[in-house]
């Protein structure tokens, strides 16, 4: 389908995982010359389509928000939003959910500012997947062969060809993804991520393939590795 969204921009996260400047928030380190979360962020910016951006970042570090867009573009974007991050991932959702305006957007977009480099054809084809579903989702088919494993032993080992690493942005009908995320906070379910919401309420989520460059930048190798890419100008259509 085409028309209006809106995004909510996770940029709240914390480095426990990047074994690197601990204490620093990875979508503000800089990749060439830009910070991590402009890459995904100008995505949205420059989309005629997306109407609200609703950036969720932690309090304390607002103001660094406001300061790299300033130099970046001049200025705060109309487009932005700012949120407070919760928690948990699924707390900021919630929160982002809520400030929504009366006439809440029809469709949705949740994606994790750890992702730099995602691309307009991608965005497209989740909107497209709404026309026939309440759920899309961008997955990548499993290279590795795939096993349950409990205690360090091996339960079950799965066929590769049926797995696949997900992704996002993930795409919603809004009241859809607003109904999930309650159902989860009234039964104090915490999810890894939206599609698992949606899932739990007995609705289908549809899987589109995602993308091999977007990557998330969650250790420190991940950070080198979205550096070469950047700089060896080996990216397809990131603004």
């Amino acid at each position: 389908m085409s028309g209006p969204y809106d995004v909510i921009l996770l940029a709240a996260g914390s480095a426990t995982r990047f074994n690197h400047q601990a204490n620093m928030n990875k979508v503000l380190m800089q990749l060439n010359d830009r910070p991590v979360f402009d890459y995904s962020l100008r995505q949205f910016l420059t989309d005629a389509e997306c109407q609200t951006v609703w950036v969720v970042v932690r309090e304390a570090e607002r103001s660094l928000f406001e300061e790299k867009c300033r130099t970046l573009y001049k200025e705060v974007p109309d487009k932005i939003r700012w949120v407070t991050g919760g928690d948990e991932r699924q707390d900021s959702v919630s929160r982002a959910l809520k400030q929504l305006p009366e006439r809440q957007p029809e469709v949705i977009l949740v994606h994790d500012a750890a992702r730099p480099f995602i691309n307009q054809e991608l965005v497209q084809r989740l909107l497209d997947g709404l026309t026939d579903y309440r759920a899309v989702i961008p997955g990548v088919k499993a290279k590795d062969t795939m096993k349950l494993v409990s205690e360090s032993m091996v339960d079950q080992s799965l066929d590769r060809s049926t797995v696949r690493h997900i992704q996002t942005p993930q795409a919603f009908r809004t009241d859809c993804l607003i109904k999930a995320v309650k159902a989860a906070e009234e039964s104090r379910f915490y999810g890894n991520e939206e599609g698992e919401l949606i899932e739990r309420l007995g609705m289908k989520v549809h899987v589109i393939d995602g993308l091999e460059q977007n990557i998330k930048i969650t250790t420190a190798l991940d950070y080198v590795f979205a550096r070469f890419l950047v700089e060896e100008n080996q990216l397809d259509g990131v603004n």
